[in-house]
């Protein structure tokens, strides 16, 4: 776009203005764009809501270290921009220096020194409040992985599921039961992961792995081997179905009778 031309003095001026018009929107565009592009990374790195008591814990430890790291970020970034500008190169004296500063040592120590202990502290309760077994599960699931797929026995009833190369293998528990989920494998490692439970735990051979899933919303979730187990590791898939104690009692009554809900 060429600039228009005016005559007399005023002309410097107005174009000076006009250049300094057709300038903003680029301006501001880069500075919408960045704070777009910057919201956009920190609402990615907040993690999914748990559908699990476990989760839960696990998904508050997990923003808490993203809420001191973004502390973290705009505080440093803020005293590197204030310490650009403010000690900008203006001819060729160096600024006053400074040398052995006691509070300032100590405060840049003591500052990462809090936080380092602030999230210990927020990840061994999370961990406790994740692993810690429930007195009284409601519902014992034995889960052996195998390649490639899943077997799923309910302890004290005869209902087995059992998954194959095109039938992907659903565990139907209750909501709001605790589940004892005992892990093990058949051959190699395996690791059994639900992303919407937030938590995931390793089968090794020789090894049964013990954990809790208490489930606060009912619906369907699908889980993945997530250890590259052989040539058909990503078709090792299941599911998770929650439902209702009243339709859990139903569903077991019905495979109980078959002693099988799989082929």
């Amino acid at each position: 776009m060429r600039t228009p031309v005016f005559p007399g003095k005023r002309s410097a001026k107005l174009v000076g203005l006009i250049r300094a018009r057709r300038d903003l929107p680029g301006r501001f565009g880069w500075t919408g764009r960045s704070l777009a592009l910057a919201a956009v990374a920190l609402a990615a790195g907040c993690a999914p809501t748990s559908v699990t008591e476990q989760g839960k814990a696990i998904h508050h430890d997990y923003n808490v270290f993203l809420y001191l790291a973004a502390v973290v970020f705009v505080v440093v970034s803020g005293l590197l921009v204030w310490a650009m500008l403010r000690y900008r190169r203006r001819d060729d004296e160096l600024p006053k220096q400074t040398h052995g500063n006691n509070l300032v040592e100590l405060t840049w120590t003591a500052i990462p020194t809090a936080i380092v202990l602030v999230l210990f502290v927020v990840t061994i309760q999370a961990q406790n409040k994740a692993t810690k077994p429930a007195a009284h599960p409601a519902v014992t699931v034995d889960v052996t992985a195998f390649q490639w797929s899943w077997r799923f026995a309910y302890e004290d009833t005869p209902v087995t599921v059992v998954g194959g190369p095109d039938n992907i293998p659903e565990m139907v528990l209750p909501l709001g039961q605790p589940v004892r989920i005992k892990l093990t494998t058949a051959d190699v490692v395996h690791s059994f992961y639900v992303p919407q439970t937030l938590f995931k735990r390793q089968a090794i051979p020789g090894i049964t792995n013990e954990f809790d899933l208490t489930f606060v919303k009912a619906g369907t979730y699908h889980g993945q081997c997530t250890q590259f187990c052989g040539l058909a590791h990503a078709d090792m898939t299941l599911r998770i179905k929650v439902v209702s104690q009243s339709e859990y009692q139903r569903w077991l009554a019905a495979a109980a009778r078959t002693g099988s809900a799989g082929p």
